[in-house]
């Protein structure tokens, strides 16, 4: 069995979750999976980090820097030729961008927003959301050609593999970029990126003004995680819908996530509810939120947040 991951960087590094489908790739695969790492132009660099935990690493020159249309073309005349078993992808703005391309190209499988891949009966399984998130369904991988994005956090990266990885480049020549790329611009943030983060602290209406978010971030400082908000406090206008999690907004699996005066309504909990433990937090005793929590603490989040910040401070001092 041929199984891919394809390569992302993000900063100067390789992104967490390429990672986690690399480590995940060498699980499933078995001693007779051959696990290849596929790396776009500028990402090649960042892919060097995954030299040891793959059996190959695939170099496709020819795209300078990301644009969507020379990436398509590349990964689907490379993916034609050699025709690999399963292609894993990190979920992410880009990869939503390329994906359903190439599987359209190529009349492949696509399956998007995976939490779960494991072996079966000789094969491979993967686990998605359908109905909106209520319901989760397996699908068997038997037989098909499948490109499968999964969210970051749904594997662990630190699998020991001790790989002789083979480094082979191949040239394609770049497709014409139909958009012009007028300027690049992000926001420079010390924090983690919110979907790859492994501890979330995530405020609502509870807080009771922006004034308060404040309360978010000092948490989240002492924890090393990310910030989040939930619908309503992006619509009253108290923070970036970037940081909202939720169906409209982000979807997060991290190992911690706290919800601080955040109700829990269904729009919220389906962006989170692959969280590993859940602390909520809320004045309301039955408030749904709770349904979700392995630890819940019943009070104002106004006091309660302070009060978590200050022990986390003191016992890691």
């Amino acid at each position: 069995m041929q199984i891919w991951v394809v390569c992302e960087a993000e900063g100067e590094g390789l992104r967490r979750a390429v990672r986690e489908l690399a480590a995940q790739a060498r699980r499933v695969g078995g001693e007779g999976a051959e696990v290849t790492a596929v790396a776009v132009g500028d990402e090649a660099g960042a892919a060097e980090a995954l030299q040891g935990t793959v059996h190959r690493l695939l170099k496709v020159e020819g795209p300078a820097g990301y644009a969507a249309d020379p990436w398509v073309d590349a990964l689907a005349r490379v993916l034609g030729d050699q025709a690999p078993d399963l292609v894993l992808w990190p979920e992410g703005p880009r990869t939503r961008d390329v994906l359903p391309r190439v599987a359209a190209r190529l009349g492949w499988n696509a399956v998007t927003n995976a939490l779960a891949l494991e072996a079966e009966d000789g094969g491979l399984r993967l686990l998605r959301p359908v109905c909106g998130g209520n319901a989760y369904q397996w699908l068997g991988l038997a037989g098909r050609r499948v490109l499968a994005a999964f969210r970051p956090n749904s594997f662990d990266p630190e699998t020991p593999a001790d790989l002789a990885t083979r480094v082979e480049t191949v040239s394609v020549e770049p497709a014409a970029q139909r958009a012009e790329v007028l300027e690049r611009s992000g926001r420079e943030s010390e924090r983690v990126p919110l979907t790859e983060a492994q501890v979330v602290v995530s405020g609502g209406r509870g807080l009771k003004g922006p004034e308060n978010l404040r309360l978010l971030e000092e948490l989240a400082d002492a924890l090393g995680g990310a910030v989040g908000v939930s619908r309503a406090v992006v619509d009253a206008g108290w923070a970036d819908h970037a940081i909202q999690v939720g169906k409209s907004g982000k979807t997060v699996s991290p190992a911690l996530y706290v919800a601080a005066g955040i109700s829990g309504a269904v729009h919220h909990t389906m962006g989170m509810d692959t969280s590993k433990v859940v602390v909520a937090i809320n004045s309301d005793p039955n408030a749904p939120i709770f349904r979700y929590a392995d630890y819940g603490i019943v009070g104002d989040a106004l006091q309660v947040l302070p009060a978590l910040t200050r022990a986390i401070r003191e016992a890691r001092t």
